[in-house]
């Protein structure tokens, strides 16, 4: 792990309704069957071109999020992050991973074509549901890394504390 090394970042502000997003690597994502997924297996499901993520907000027309590429899997932080998963995701030409959400414009970064574990984390979550607002200021991290062979499944899911 020492020779892991960060190859590149990208920050962007998506609007995310519906209490979801999508991250593709190409066109034909199955939002209907990805949605079913997730829910059976929270917080997100994965078809290797497409994922569907689920978050606690219903909504956030403002929502921060960093996309890194790494050369290996990176360090593990999951004590700073509310909701974590890992999923595969193949992107492939001409290079750019797409966010969507229903009824919005897509967001998008350029990520090189190839298969990957993609880690999603989110955290600044207030509520399930309606967060009080319409940019309730949680954040997202999506770290790209090439696919090997076996990956541990990491499911984080946030519960709203009582």
């Amino acid at each position: 792990m020492g020779d892991v090394r960060l190859l590149g970042t990208c920050e962007m502000i998506h609007a995310m309704d519906y209490g979801q997003f999508t991250i593709s690597g190409g066109p034909d994502v199955d939002e209907l069957r990805l949605l079913a997924a997730a829910m059976q297996h929270p917080p997100s499901a994965a078809d290797g071109r497409s994922i569907l993520v689920r978050s606690p907000h219903q909504n956030n027309f403002a929502m921060r999020v960093t996309v890194e590429r790494w050369s290996g899997r990176p360090s593990r932080d999951d004590a700073e992050w509310e909701q974590i998963s890992i999923e595969p995701l193949t992107v492939r030409d001409p290079g750019v991973v797409r966010l969507g959400s229903p009824t919005l414009e897509d967001t998008v970064c350029a990520v090189p074509p190839g298969e990957y574990r993609l880690e999603i984390s989110g955290r600044g979550f207030v509520n399930n549901g309606w967060p009080g607002s319409t940019e309730p200021g949680d954040e997202w991290r999506l770290r790209f890394w090439p696919r090997t062979a076996h990956e541990d499944d990491v499911r984080k899911v946030w519960r709203k504390p009582d």
